[in-house]
């Protein structure tokens, strides 16, 4: 028997070996992905925009993208984090099950969540062994749908990275380009632009670049002008300054000013404020929070020829015992602007240059890492400013370095990491005026980010459901002897037909995870099974469940049985069947002794619905339970006896 590393353990719900079939191959977008729009702790439900194509067992990540609030004074505090709020707040958790856009979730939530702050839920597939054989991405971020940006693949034994995970450019948006035409957008010699937010219905002077986008969101009428908006970099100010680079656990840099402009022409000595960092607010085992790299900021445009901010970097997550190096490599880089519009798409020309996105987020949670793996969330570099002009606008800064963060004590010798922040711009070698030439005008440079070891996964462990078995399984039942515990299983008639060639046991105790009892081999002219688990000298929790793959290669499972191993008259198994239940209930318990026990229905909040005396022969008693007339939800049986407490989940449709 093997031991399911505690990491797998975390992050998959059924093991199973690469022998017993083919190894998958992945390429292209892999999750799916739900804007979460209401957070429901006391019931652990997440309300979803669509739950077309959640399933019951899903494996998800919950994850809340915004939330902070921040400073809004006119000043250099402006876009100051306040309060980080909900933000970066992640776990892993397991669909139970979906009733209309409700999610039950299987493990109770181990954070909290704020639905206004972008929660999305992220569903992964599971894999006995995978190779990422192609190219694999996250579909970006859409800020309006609130999801997107986040990679998350896990296997049980091994993944092999055979070509490239890439979520570059996939997390926080950089600020749009806004073009300031003049007239009516003038600016004057005699005044300085320098307030640290506008918004789209000023006149005059009074413009500036498009914020970037960060862990806060955009506040109304705000979104232009120099200052920060959490770790999104700022927009550079009239006329033509440059934007500021956004931040992740890296500042970004700040954006270049204008220079030598003829007398009286336009000054822009107020550039964009690079994105903060957000290494006080997450990354941690004790603050085990992650992010998406900031957006870069807009430079001033009002020639049609400037460069917006750049997109920062989005989350991968890899997860397994095992994650194998072949020449693969894992790039949440933050990007360099771009505008098509001029002669040199990576280069302002008599506009202000962009600021670089952040890098973004890099989560390897593996016990083992062999090959070699290259691992990049490099800040994006700030554009170039004032090619083929002769004037001196501000270019672009650069982005903040994000995290690389592996399981373990130390990070692995395969793992090439690197989280540099991104250069700032200058003023182009294409400038007609010689002495801007390479000038920064005052751009810097992103901040380095961070590569760490120490990685624990956030999982919830408090159950408060049983996932629904797959349909394909008609029944999993366990009953309690004197000896044993006898399990047994049926498949449809056409599941049984679907070339399913073996089935996997696992037993958990209360002191160990789960390991494989028994591999069962499938009878092609059967479709009940039955095994015998002796319990002689087992004491406490025992917990059964069931593994097989049909012949599509998809793995199913069972649901989850729960033992009691103790004496007395409530003692061993309690069956519910059916569950979910309409209306006849009935309860099947081994009792060691003839006995009283009480029996009580609550609610998921643990308060009594009703409760009755059952009378307990020796053996094995068949009890019916009157729930017809209790409403569709989530409740649990309570069995009291002499010697303890049992407690079973139904679920009442």
């Amino acid at each position: 028997m093997k031991t399911v590393t505690r990491i797998a353990l975390s992050l998959i719900l059924i093991a199973f070996v690469c022998a017993d079939a083919p190894c998958q191959s992945i390429s292209g977008v892999v999750n799916s992905y739900y804007a979460v729009t209401a957070v429901n702790s006391v019931s652990n439900t997440l309300t979803v925009d669509n739950a077309s194509g959640l399933s019951n067992g899903q494996p998800v990540m919950i994850i809340q993208m915004k939330g902070a609030s921040i400073t809004t004074t006119n000043s250099a505090a402006y876009g100051n984090i306040a309060a980080v709020g909900d933000a970066g707040n992640y776990e892993f958790n397991i669909v139970c099950s979906i009733s209309g856009n409700n999610v039950l979730l299987q493990d109770k939530l181990l954070n909290a969540y704020d639905a206004t702050g972008q929660v999305q839920l992220v569903a992964y597939n599971t894999y006995a062994s995978v190779t990422i054989a192609g190219t694999v991405n996250a579909k970006a971020w859409d800020p309006v749908a609130g999801k997107g940006g986040v990679v998350v693949v896990a296997a049980t034994n091994t993944i092999t990275l055979n070509a490239n995970v890439d979520v570059s450019g996939q997390g926080f948006q950089g600020g749009a380009l806004v073009n300031w035409p003049v007239p009516p957008y003038n600016c004057d010699w005699f005044v300085n632009v320098n307030a640290y937010y506008y918004d789209t219905a000023t006149s005059g002077d009074n413009t500036g670049g498009k914020k970037g986008e960060g862990i806060a969101a955009y506040v109304a009428n705000e979104h232009f002008g120099m200052g920060k908006l959490a770790n999104g970099g700022g927009g550079g100010n009239n006329a033509n300054a440059g934007g500021a680079g956004g931040g992740n656990y890296g500042a970004g840099g700040a954006g270049g000013t204008r220079a030598g402009e003829t007398t009286f022409d336009c000054h822009a000595q107020y550039p964009g404020v690079g994105g903060i960092s957000l290494a006080g607010y997450g990354y941690s085992t004790g603050v085990n929070r992650i992010f998406f790299g900031g957006g870069g900021g807009s430079g001033q445009e009002n020639n049609g020829v400037g460069e917006p901010g750049a997109n920062g970097g989005g989350i991968i997550v890899l997860a397994a015992p095992t994650i194998n190096g072949g020449g693969g490599q894992l790039l949440a880089n933050g990007l360099q602007p771009s505008n098509s519009a001029c002669l040199d798409p990576l280069q302002a020309e008599g506009d202000g240059g962009g600021g670089g996105g952040a890098g973004g987020t890099i989560v390897l949670a593996a016990t083992s890492i062999s090959g070699s793996i290259t691992a990049e969330a490099n800040g994006g570099q700030g554009s170039n400013s004032s090619n083929r002009v002769n004037d001196c606008t501000g270019p672009g800064g650069g982005g903040g370095g994000g995290v690389i963060w592996t399981s373990g004590a130390s990070i692995p010798a395969a793992v090439t990491a690197s989280v540099t922040g991104g250069a700032n711009g200058v003023v182009s070698s294409g400038n007609t005026k010689t002495s801007c030439r390479g000038q920064s005008n005052g751009a810097a440079s992103g901040a380095t980010g961070l590569s760490q070891a120490g990685y624990v996964a956030p999982v919830a462990s408090t159950s408060v459901c049983v996932v629904l078995a797959s349909p394909a399984l008609q029944t999993f039942t366990g009953v309690r002897s004197a000896s044993a515990i006898v399990l047994q299983w049926s498949l449809s008639a056409s599941a049984a037909a679907n070339g399913v060639h073996s089935f996997v046991l696992e037993r958990a105790t209360d002191s160990a995870g789960f390991r494989d009892l028994a591999t069962i081999a499938a009878s092609g002219d059967s479709i009940q099974y039955e095994y015998s688990d002796p319990v002689q000298g087992l004491d406490g929790e025992l917990a059964y469940r069931l593994s097989w793959q049909d012949g599509t290669g998809k793995w199913q499972y069972s649901r989850i049985l729960n033992f009691t191993i103790t004496t007395g008259p409530d003692a061993g198994s309690i069956l519910l069947q059916p569950n979910p239940v309409k209306d006849a209930l009935t309860m099947t318990v081994y009792s060691w002794t003839a006995g009283t026990a009480g029996l009580t229905v609550t609610d998921v909040l643990g308060q009594p619905v009703f409760s009755l005396q059952v009378g307990l022969r020796k053996g094995i008693n068949t009890v019916n339970i009157p729930v017809s007339k209790l409403a569709p939800a989530v409740y649990f049986l309570v069995l009291d006896g002499q010697t303890g407490r049992q407690v079973r989940e139904f679920i009442k449709r």
